[in-house]
């Protein structure tokens, strides 16, 4: 290939990839401004300046594009902080509060409409198992049902759910949340440990010792 034709692919694969992530920034500006559970492919179109039918050229199906509007949404607006120990969540879940403060129409589309839920999917996966490897040292002693549950209730309340039902259903500022949530992972942690102990002490004493029975004599 000359020099020259290599230069043209290069603007046309520069050219592509800048469509590609208009197309992106629209599904998601749409989300943001409509909140609504389905996007419209056809107003994602117009936002892009771009004919639907150049959507499906870069993206074969919706759920395609969705996935690639949460994976901009992670890198650009709510980027995932990595953690080693659930005792990193509640400053972890400031910085998040601010951050969805700053895009509180989006952060809200992501909580609670069907669009949202879908793109922010394999995020919550990953999420979810950072959790799980978090706690493992904390719930070495305790019985499965006790590890689910402090799994799940230290995964949801490092959530955009939580900022969201705390935003709306009490009015309270993303400082007031992280508070709250602070409060709520410091008892939860304390707590887990407690129970990890006691659990730990009762495996080391194990099995209470068996009475001795004496044989009975036969009489004199």
């Amino acid at each position: 290939m000359s020099t020259a034709k290599r230069h043209i692919a290069s603007l046309r694969d520069e050219y592509a990839e800048m469509t590609r992530q208009r197309i992106v920034a629209a599904f998601v500006e749409t989300l943001e401004d409509e909140a609504a559970d389905d996007i419209s492919m056809a107003a994602v179109a117009k936002r892009a300046r771009v004919a639907e039918r150049t959507i499906y050229r870069h993206f074969r199906t919706r759920a395609e594009l969705s996935a690639a509007a949460g994976e901009w949404i992670e890198d650009n607006v709510f980027s995932y902080i990595p953690f080693t120990s659930p005792d990193e969540l509640p400053e972890i879940f400031r910085k998040l509060c601010k951050r969805f403060d700053r895009h509180p129409h989006l952060a809200r589309a992501i909580a609670v409409t069907r669009a949202g839920r879908r793109m922010r999917a394999d995020f919550r996966r990953h999420l979810i198992g950072q959790h799980h490897k978090a706690m493992a040292p904390l719930v070495r002693h305790l019985p499965a049902k006790d590890v689910r549950q402090a799994e799940a209730l230290a995964s949801y309340l490092n959530n955009v759910l939580a900022w969201n039902a705390m935003r709306e259903d009490f009015g309270m500022s993303g400082a007031e949340i992280a508070d709250a949530i602070e409060w709520a992972l410091t008892t939860l942690l304390k707590d887990v440990r407690q129970r990890d102990a006691a659990a730990a002490r009762n495996g080391k004493a194990g099995k209470p010792p068996r009475k001795r029975t004496t044989a009975a004599r036969a009489p004199a």
